[in-house]
């Protein structure tokens, strides 16, 4: 938990901090939805799958 005051929703802490400004959560989903999956040759679940192989390897949860 942060210092910053958090609005209770269910999400990873990075992104919690920015609860109390939505446009700034929205901003940032939309960052990571264009640049995770934006123009790609491969499908998404190709790009999900290597994710999740990339995740395991790294011990990360997300």
């Amino acid at each position: 938990m942060s210092w910053i005051r958090e609005e209770d929703v269910p999400m990873s802490n990075v992104i919690k901090v920015m609860s109390i400004l939505p446009s700034a959560m929205e901003a940032v989903g939309a960052l990571n939805q264009a640049v995770t999956f934006g123009s790609s040759a491969l499908t998404r679940v190709q790009e999900e799958a290597i994710a999740t192989a990339v995740s395991v390897y790294n011990n990360c949860r997300f």
